[in-house]
């Protein structure tokens, strides 16, 4: 059997369990178990949001997730799903409309959410969406001099109103990966914003994936052309929906979209210092998972200083994820998010020189947790899961319990007693005392 066959088996075989694993991404499966509760919330420790208490009240009311998509719209009287898989040349805006914990008491659901129970009756369900009158590609490609243009418009109007019921003028974007489905995209970010206490406006940027196994090639291509709808997005969602903070998740494909974007937007803004473009953008934490995205691309954009828009990015990878291993072999390139042991020289020194990116190796906790494929732990995986909602508190790796790795000393690993240590750094101390570093961008006007 000659390499070129064997590779071509290797990677067939590697499709097909993927394809057993992740299953038909052209589903309408409309619910989903709650995801598993995050490790430091089922050991009763401060966890991004609150107590969950109040959130848990409001059970019975369908959580909104606000749609930004890239896809094409088919049919407009489709309440469900009205997308293609087609791009478009603006994005498309909607309100998707999700129930979590539906039918169950709040108690039942406050104990769903906040202990380990293993299999979940809490549903995740979608119900519905709605359209929303999209301004003209046009306006939304100026900068408008920091002027918000677009107050009147429905969809900006209910997002301030979503802050506004929940008492907080935060933004979470949910950038999804390859092979994905609107409804699964819309109930995983529902997932994250019930985790987050339901605070803020969660949105979700729904690049258009064919949403199918064979579809690597064709979602790729969609996501790099996804990136100038992402800037414009990032770009205008501050100022016109007055936010004070705006988080971003994203995974595997997604992560590319949204690093090239900041690095766009540090290239265009080149002048401006990082406490200005912080002001401006008001760009909190980002989570880049498994992020499918070539190494050399992801050092550029640091050599451009795409992570002064931020106040901190955390990859977490891991060299055991098989998805990434396929597409590294099928790009010819290490994949950031497969990174482990396969930086040269250069790459290290310029990580070393960032301490705002955050390396992170999630083997150790996806050997305890892990699926086959090993590609989506950022949700399914309590350890990962509750080291980010600690990452989106502003606690440094150190502070979360996380140990250098002894062979690659750029990355930070999950130590197999986690959980000790975990409560041991945080268990025992009041939260006015837990150690956070959160931006306060209300203070940065002022000055």
């Amino acid at each position: 059997m000659t390499w070129s066959s064997g590779r071509t088996n290797f990677i067939c075989c590697f499709a097909i369990a993927i394809a057993v694993v992740s299953g038909c991404a052209k589903s309408r499966k409309l619910s989903t178990r709650l995801m598993p509760t995050p490790l430091a919330l089922s050991l009763g420790l401060v966890h991004p949001g609150g107590d969950f208490a109040d959130s848990c009240q409001c059970g019975d009311e369908d959580v909104p997730i606000f749609i930004v998509s890239g896809r094409n719209v088919e049919d407009v009287n489709d309440s469900i799903d009205p997308f293609g898989g087609k791009r478009t040349h603006a994005p498309t805006l909607g309100v998707a409309y999700v129930s979590v914990g539906e039918g169950l008491s709040a108690a039942e659901l406050l104990a769903e959410t906040t202990t380990d129970k293993k299999r979940k009756q809490a549903k995740v369900t979608f119900k519905r969406f709605e359209l929303s009158q999209t301004p003209h590609s046009a306006q939304l490609s100026g900068s408008g001099n920091g002027v918000a243009r677009f107050h009147d418009n429905a969809w900006v109007q209910a997002v301030q109103n979503q802050m506004s019921h929940s008492g907080s003028q935060t933004v979470t974007i949910f950038v999804h990966g390859y092979n994905t489905n609107f409804i699964d995209n819309t109930l995983i970010a529902a997932e994250l914003h019930h985790y987050m206490d339901r605070k803020g406006a969660m949105m979700s940027f729904e690049w258009p994936s064919a949403g199918k196994l064979l579809g690597y090639i064709k979602d790729k291509s969609n996501a790099s052309n996804s990136t100038r709808q992402f800037r414009l997005l990032i770009s205008n969602i501050a100022k016109e929906c007055n936010v004070d903070s705006i988080t971003i998740i994203a995974h595997s494909a997604g992560a590319p979209i949204v690093v090239n974007a900041l690095q766009e937007i540090r290239l265009q803004e080149s002048d401006a210092t990082p406490q200005q473009l912080r002001e401006e953008y008001r760009i909190g934490r980002i989570v880049l998972a498994a992020p499918d995205m070539d190494v050399s691309a992801f050092t550029n954009a640091i050599q451009d200083r795409f992570y002064e828009l931020t106040t901190g990015i955390a990859v977490y990878g891991s060299p055991k994820d098989k998805a990434l291993e396929v597409s590294e072999r099928l790009n010819g390139y290490s994949r950031l998010g497969h990174a482990m042991g396969e930086l040269d020289e250069w790459e290290l020194a310029t990580y070393r020189r960032v301490p705002q990116i955050e390396m992170i190796d999630a083997s150790i906790a996806e050997k305890q947790f892990g699926s086959f494929v090993g590609h989506g732990y950022f949700h399914r995986d309590p350890w990962v899961s509750s080291d980010i909602g600690s990452f989106l508190l502003g606690r440094s790796p150190a502070q979360r319990g996380l140990v250098k790795h002894p062979n690659e000393p750029v990355f930070w690993q999950f130590a197999p007693d986690y959980p000790a240590r975990l409560t041991q750094l945080l268990g025992s101390r009041p939260i006015s005392q837990l150690p956070v570093e959160r931006v306060n961008f209300n203070y940065l006007n002022s000055h």
